[in-house]
């Protein structure tokens, strides 16, 4: 940006140069690499949080931005949710996770649609009961006790690609 300089009525002359939209530029251009960078410490965290009767939950964690992912696609799991612009998504497929992170409130019965049975792991079932479920949360306490580690892990990015754009 253009230079500005000042005196009149005793005010000495400053000279001002902005570097602010070089920057912001920067960070448009890098958001997403920061932001997934941030992302995996969280995942890194709920991972060791999470439940493990057999491990499942915390292998099925990922981690998404617009352009990258560590989603891993698996038969009958949940499907990847897309991030928004400038966001980033840290999930997990396994078709539990939900019920462990929230719990369940309510008991029920699964019946079959269309007049046809159940087949739930191989046997054949009229209808599937249920229980209440208490919650064991494991993505929110990991998202609280990482919130500072993320916020320098995007800067540390930001940082280096900054010092590397210095270089050229």
């Amino acid at each position: 940006m253009a230079k500005r300089k000042y005196q009149r009525r005793g005010i000495q002359r400053v000279d001002l140069e902005w570097y602010g939209d070089e920057f912001m530029a920067l960070v448009e251009e890098y958001k997403d690499d920061a932001l997934f960078e941030a992302g995996r410490i969280v995942l890194a965290e709920a991972g060791r949080r999470a439940p493990r009767a057999s491990g499942a939950l915390a292998r099925s964690g990922y981690v998404s931005t617009r352009s990258k992912s560590t989603y891993k696609r698996r038969k009958y799991w949940r499907r990847e949710k897309k991030p928004p612009v400038a966001g980033a998504t840290i999930g997990f497929s396994a078709p539990h996770a939900h019920l462990m992170e929230s719990g369940r409130r309510k008991r029920g019965v699964i019946r079959p649609r269309k007049k046809r049975a159940l087949n739930i792991e191989g046997s054949i079932r009229a209808a599937s009961r249920y229980n209440r479920m208490s919650s064991r949360p494991f993505l929110g306490p990991a998202i609280e006790a990482t919130q500072s580690r993320m916020v320098e892990e995007l800067a540390a990015v930001l940082r280096r690609r900054v010092e590397e754009r210095g270089r050229r």
